[in-house]
């Protein structure tokens, strides 16, 4: 039996990859205060961050074998949660721009009686994609598109801001290229 909270982190993460779950949740001890007092510096969403926080410690246990720490536990853990960090800031930019560009579509269509035609066969054919989705997914969707943050969505809903979250992301990973594709064709139609 090992007294935890006087080993090493080295120590302990060595205890981690022989699948000891009290070192595991000794270094999650240490670290997770820390961590998400520095995320909070760079992110101002306490949800966002307890969540990278969170799904940091998830994979470091789900691939404690294959990790090969060749620094110090606390310098590896760091740079992961900054990396976890960009990657945050990357997936709002694309996701900000997607939806952008699918209210921009829309709004260019509204020129023209042509347009109009093939902004309904865009809607139509979109309404198809949704028939998949459950009515809450189709309704987390339209709000998004309509301008409304997670948290509206979620106290419409009688959600946690978590779930319509990561419903979300699901739903925009499936949609991405078959909206792409989607817009093209009717872009070109109307050229």
């Amino acid at each position: 039996m090992h007294n935890y909270f006087i080993l090493s982190d080295e120590e302990l993460f060595d205890l981690v990859k022989k699948n000891e779950e009290p070192a595991f949740n000794e270094l999650y001890n240490r670290y997770k205060r820390p961590m998400v007092g520095l995320a909070l510096k760079k992110l101002d969403d306490d949800d966002a961050v307890e969540d990278i926080v969170h799904d940091l410690f998830i994979k470091l246990w789900a691939n404690r074998e294959n990790i090969q720490i060749t620094q110090h536990f606390k310098s590896y853990i760091y740079r992961a949660l900054r990396n976890k960090i960009l990657d945050y800031f990357a997936h709002q930019v694309h996701e900000r721009k997607y939806l952008d560009s699918l209210r921009l579509h829309g709004e260019g269509f509204v020129e023209s009686a042509d347009h109009q035609i093939r902004e309904r066969q865009f809607l139509a054919e979109l309404d198809r994609l949704m028939d998949k989705y459950s009515s809450q997914d189709r309704i987390i969707l339209k709000m998004r598109i309509d301008g409304y943050s997670n948290t509206e969505i979620a106290e419409h809903l009688g959600l946690s801001e978590k779930t319509i979250r990561n419903k979300y992301s699901l739903i925009i990973k499936d949609l991405g290229g078959k909206l792409k594709i989607l817009a093209l064709f009717f872009f070109f139609l109307g050229t």
